[in-house]
């Protein structure tokens, strides 16, 4: 037995740690947390990875512009991997690969002229892992208009609506 203030006695074996049903009971209220927390997660992870293909783009779009500028005759890249290939690269080497952040990225040459040169491109981004990585699959083309739509996963077409 110890003796505690005023006289009060405390038997030792009680104050010996947690029993095994608080221990049960601590374990499943980390465990439901933990069930609440991890969708939640998830949603944040899908909300960056589509930020993040939106902004990837956009950096398209700037790179096929410059791209167009610095070039004689004027014409548009055929592909991702063509913007990359510049010393500096005109997109940096994930992009030009074709997948970064959770997203797959195509970007395609538009019609051509009489020298050859593409006068048009656009681009596509959907998820790699539809509803895992990404829900919406983007579009964007030489206009600059960015559109966006849940289209299950599937590469992203002209024919979606802009975002908002």
């Amino acid at each position: 037995m110890l003796l505690l203030n005023k006289g009060t006695r405390v038997n030792a074996s009680s104050k010996a740690g947690m029993t095994l049903i608080e221990l049960l009971i601590v374990i499943t209220i980390v465990l439901v947390l933990a069930a609440l927390s991890v969708p939640l997660l998830l949603r944040n992870k899908i909300s960056a990875n589509e930020t993040s293909a939106v902004g990837s783009l956009k950096a398209i779009a700037n790179a096929s512009i410059n791209f167009n500028e610095q070039r004689e005759p004027h014409r548009y890249p055929n592909n991702l991997a063509e913007l990359g290939s510049h010393d500096p690269p005109y997109i940096d080497q994930g992009l030009a690969g074709g997948v970064k952040a959770g997203y797959f990225f195509q970007l395609v040459a538009g019609t051509t002229g009489s020298t050859g040169s593409n006068f048009t491109w656009s681009a596509e981004a959907h998820p790699v892992a539809y509803r895992k990585t990404g829900i919406r699959s983007f579009h964007i083309d030489s206009t600059g208009m960015i559109l966006g739509d849940d289209i299950s996963g599937k590469p992203g077409l002209p024919t979606m609506p802009p975002l908002q």
